[in-house]
């Protein structure tokens, strides 16, 4: 399996939470400390990606171009990885365990440029393996004004998808209505 760095994808507004996602309580801890928790089972070097407001959580990595959603945190994380390989986790997917992490770090190898999860029929590229090979073109699709992760990545390289076992692990919390469902079990 590869070695890697990780980062937790904590920017963005929370617009449809209301507050900060990064913040909320999950089982007695913020959800940003848990994703920083579990990258750091299965990552060498664990960071916070558009985090502003974060660092008691750990090292955090700004977004070079503010405003420009996920692929801005992505592209300024590998700009300043030292990692071929960095294994990027969504702050409001607290149901996923290193168990799968640790599977998509295990599909990555040179005959990619990323490996995404699949669950519920539907790719989630937030939640990912990405090489720096994968930068040059990242970096061109955000300055363009592309920021649809999923197709620059494609656009960069063979992308691999791993579809998770248990349909719940990446499940997200975008509402109030959504995470009081995560909490309750529901």
């Amino acid at each position: 399996m590869i070695e890697c760095a990780g980062f937790v994808l904590a920017g963005g507004m929370s617009s449809r939470m209301g507050r900060d996602k990064a913040r909320l309580v999950y089982e007695g801890e913020a959800l940003v400390a848990r994703a920083v928790r579990k990258l750091g089972e299965v990552c060498k070097d664990v960071s916070i990606a558009g985090g502003v407001g974060l660092e008691e959580f750990g090292r955090v990595v700004a977004d070079e171009v503010p405003g420009c959603g996920p692929l801005g945190g992505i592209v300024a994380a590998l700009e300043q990885s030292e990692w071929e390989w960095n294994l990027f986790l969504p702050v409001d997917v607290p149901l996923v365990p290193a168990v799968a992490l640790r599977e998509l770090m295990g599909l990555a190898d040179a005959g990619c440029v990323a490996v995404l999860t699949e669950t519920e029929g539907r790719v989630n590229p937030l939640c990912g393996v990405y090489s720096r090979r994968a930068l040059p073109v990242l970096r061109e699709e955000l300055a363009g004004g592309r920021l649809k992760v999923r197709v620059a990545v494609e656009k960069a390289g063979v992308v691999r998808y791993w579809k998770a076992p248990v349909e719940g692990w990446f499940r997200n919390c975008n509402t109030p209505e959504e995470f009081a469902g995560m909490v309750g079990g529901g």
